[in-house]
């Protein structure tokens, strides 16, 4: 029988509708800087120098590579001082890598301005919360369905805006750092709006705050470890494809500034109807089972990464006009937005119900270290494949990993009940 939540009605509806506008704010500044760091490395480096793609590889990879240690330490610090004080946190390590970005004149002052993202967990901080304020099930399948959705919604107005903002030079690109950082420290102030807990907590030592911390890996191992494996495998499939997508983009594509920020909106919007929309009859229509959605986007990203595969050789795209290639390529790159933030979605409802309360900051923290650590490596992979393999190995080893992950969940992770005719876990 499911735990309540600590938290009295009004209080968890402010805390929820607060922490869904904590995440716009989040996913505004974030994503308003994704349009213009390929071609601010590019500036930075020399245009049309060849270095300039590894360059925002490896931008990128250490971004990642700090937030491997650092979503893995911050999930534990959760479970400690609670998601008020780490939302506090994470907006100024937002606020202060902004801050850097605006004024690195050269690539050693662009990679410094990433040492703060080691506080920068923002979805983490939500997911916590989100985790703690509903009870398991529909509620909080839809919950985080919506938090991703409040993300989206930054997603869409960020890159939109930081496109434009790009298009005017360098002095935009100055701008559209400084617009983020303002904006990261109005949700430093607002995050301490959070309401705290209306009812008493539990023992401590009961909810496992006090457990040490290998202990409280082990537990979480025990009970979501074949869960947090197929969440790398998925993590590590989409971000080699979405480590390449900006510069397949801007140099195959032809895409500018404005051309890839309203990509980049247009994508997170169709995570946003995903979520917003989508996701809630798609788990009622699979009888509310978040495990069932899981399989579901696996199977359509292994298939929709195989037809990227196919159309984008020589004997597809190639032979099409540039317009008609662009307008295919995107048709195809929105399609699987859809399935990737459902997916997102679903693993981590299927996952927050195999945890204690009390340690699903630690979860959360190890699920997100996980997907950092595909972030990480994913670029180097994916431009080398890139450029070794061309688009069909890209697409196509994507595809065959998400294929070979859903082979492996229908087996081993659900069972067939053929007597009702129906899987179950």
């Amino acid at each position: 029988m499911p735990t309540p939540n600590r938290f009295g009605k009004p209080a968890t509806a402010m805390n929820l509708l607060l922490t869904y506008c904590l995440v716009v704010l989040y996913g505004f500044g974030n994503q308003l800087q994704a349009p213009l760091e390929p071609f601010l490395v590019e500036r930075l480096v020399g245009q049309g120098d060849t270095s300039a793609s590894a360059s925002y590889g490896r931008l990128q990879s250490l971004y990642w590579g700090i937030q491997i240690v650092g979503s893995f330490l911050f999930g534990c610090l959760l479970d400690k001082v609670g998601v008020r004080l780490g939302f506090g946190l994470n907006f100024l390590c937002c606020a202060a890598t902004y801050s850097l970005q605006s004024a690195a004149g050269s690539m050693a002052a662009l990679y410094a301005s990433k040492i703060p993202g080691i506080g920068m967990n923002g979805v983490l901080c939500a997911q916590t919360a989100v985790s703690q304020f509903t009870d398991p099930g529909p509620e909080r399948f839809q919950a985080l369905g919506r938090l991703t959705t409040a993300y989206t919604v930054g997603g869409v107005i960020g890159p939109y805006l930081g496109g434009l903002l790009g298009a005017r030079g360098g002095h935009g690109y100055i701008l559209g750092a400084k617009v983020a950082t303002g904006s990261a420290l109005l949700a430093a102030f607002g995050s301490g709006l959070l309401a705290s807990p209306t009812q008493p907590q539990e023992p401590r030592a009961f909810q496992g705050e006090r457990l040490p911390l290998w202990q409280r890996l082990g537990t979480v191992a025990n009970k979501a470890g074949f869960v947090l494996v197929v969440k790398l495998l998925t993590s590590v499939a989409n971000a080699v494809a979405s480590s390449t997508l900006n510069l397949v983009l801007k140099n195959e594509l032809g895409f500018a500034e404005a051309d890839l920020g309203l990509f980049l909106s247009a994508q997170f919007a169709c995570g946003a109807v995903a979520n917003a929309v989508l996701l809630g009859p798609a788990s009622r229509l699979l009888g509310g089972r978040p495990s069932a959605v899981v399989r579901n986007c696996v199977a359509a990203l292994a298939v929709g990464y195989g037809l990227q595969a196919a159309a984008l050789n020589v004997g597809g795209l190639m032979q099409l006009t540039p317009s008609l290639r662009r307008s295919t390529f995107i048709g195809i790159a929105l399609s699987l937005a859809l399935f990737q933030y459902s997916l997102a979605t679903s693993i981590t409802a299927e996952s927050t119900e195999l945890v204690p309360k009390a340690m699903k900051g630690t979860l959360l923290g190890m699920e997100h270290c996980l997907f950092s650590a595909a972030r990480a490596f994913s670029p180097a992979i994916g431009i080398g494949m890139l450029d070794d393999y061309g688009t069909w190995g890209l697409y196509g080893s994507c595809s065959s990993i998400l294929l070979a992950t859903y082979l492996l969940w229908i087996t081993t992770y659900e069972q067939v009940d053929f007597a009702a005719g129906k899987r179950i876990r």
